[in-house]
């Protein structure tokens, strides 16, 4: 019938059709200012870090490691809340549109997965976040530390796209598919087991949100906007890699100005969040200017590359059932935990006072940079912010047509 197949066009466009990029950025934009409303910043390395904790926890990494005190639940850590929020969106999404099905990679790529994993932890951990925590984050709360992970993540992109065209050239080994996909992409009982999720997941933050403890009203909200996320990344297949990788290998910018509009927004949403008096941008004070930004970003820009994906993208690629992505989640876990652990024994990222600045706390990595204390006020802050953003784009757009910036011809 003519209205069924009607009704079944606009399910396409909604669940199974790719949303546009620049749709993706304002909406993860709006809900970049939403989080920061909430009272909370985005962040996804925290609590992968969190579910690394227990993991030597169980396993008795931890007592090797000198630390014995119990991790934070991470039904009560918010960023591994949000994380989970976002993985059961993603999921929800993909079972919506029929793309869920479990893909094993070549065994290369399983190396690639440990490899980029155990980088992205290193360089995450030095950064104090991920492309979310250390880059987005920062960025959008004024912390001019998320700037310095940005050029860190070109660089390690440029680093991580010639290191992939020489594996391409000269590593044959291991490119076999062990296992073609599972499952079958036209299950018809895939979209009603994506409702199933959907409203599990909406009834777990509902319950949350409800919930008499203390502290639990703000989780349910954390929940709710991470399952947002999910759907929203998953939809677009929106990866922060893509956005340091493409202009480098190909010259496509699409999706490095959908996160450039991104940024607008929540630079622009949060500023005014902030001007109200908004506390949020303190989780996102990360003290690792200039050192650790940009020495983490390096690292961590290499590590995507060779993963196949940023922390976000790790996450709901995971969610559509990529085993590499698995692999790649599994020791971004681990190393997130074990390396903190050991750069604060190592007091490399112990906090102390800067004496010189009442109020702002440093590590051996860098200090706290606030832009609108350190500027003198709102004006130079969001000149040189979105001035950043617009020569990003010039070089973007001059990069396309004239592909200068590409490392690979």
């Amino acid at each position: 019938m003519t209205w069924v197949k009607s009704l079944k066009s606009h399910y396409d466009k909604v669940f199974v059709d790719e949303w546009p990029a620049y749709t993706s950025g304002i909406l993860l934009g709006l809900l970049i200012v939403v989080v920061f409303a909430w009272g909370r910043t985005w962040g996804v390395q925290g609590g992968l870090a969190n579910w690394g904790d227990w993991f030597n926890y169980f396993t008795g990494i931890s007592k090797l490691l000198g630390v014995s005190d119990k991790p934070e639940s991470p039904l009560h850590n918010s960023t591994s809340l949000m994380s989970l929020g976002l993985i059961l969106g993603s999921f929800a999404a993909a079972l919506m549109s029929r793309q869920f099905s479990f893909r094993i990679p070549p065994l290369l790529e399983m190396v690639k997965g440990v490899i980029g994993g155990t980088l992205m932890g290193i360089g995450a951990t030095m950064a104090m976040g991920c492309n979310v925590g250390g880059f987005i984050s920062p960025v959008t709360a004024f912390n001019f530390a998320g700037w310095g992970m940005a050029a860190g993540m070109i660089i390690g992109a440029a680093i991580g796209v010639k290191i992939l065209w020489w594996e391409m050239e000269h590593i044959m080994w291991g490119r076999k598919n062990l296992q073609s996909y599972s499952g079958s992409s036209k299950g018809t009982y895939k979209p009603f087991l994506g409702l199933l999720v959907y409203g599990a997941a909406i009834y777990w933050g509902c319950r949350y949100l409800t919930g008499a403890e203390e502290g639990m009203k703000s989780l349910g909200g954390v929940i709710l906007i991470g399952v947002a996320f999910g759907v929203v990344l998953h939809r677009s297949r929106f990866c922060f890699s893509r956005v340091f990788r493409d202009p480098l290998m190909t010259g496509d910018g699409s999706m490095t100005k959908a996160a450039m509009l991104m940024l607008l927004i929540g630079i622009l949403g949060n500023a005014l969040l902030i001007y109200n008096g908004s506390k949020s941008y303190y989780d996102a004070l990360t003290p690792v200017f200039w050192s650790g930004s940009l020495l983490g970003g390096i690292i961590f820009g290499i590590g995507m590359i060779a993963a196949g994906g940023c922390a976000s993208g790790a996450l709901w690629r995971a969610a559509e059932g990529h085993i590499k992505l698995w692999i790649a989640l599994f020791f971004f876990a681990w190393t997130s935990s074990w390396w903190k652990t050991l750069l604060v024994k190592w007091d490399v990222l112990q906090l102390h006072m800067d004496m010189s600045k009442p109020g702002t706390y440093m590590t051996k990595l860098g200090s706290q940079f606030y832009m609108p204390r350190e500027m003198g006020g709102w004006f130079w802050t969001l000149a040189i912010s979105l001035g950043l953003l617009a020569l990003w784009f010039v070089l973007v757009v001059y990069n396309e047509t004239t592909e200068r910036f590409t490392v690979v011809k």
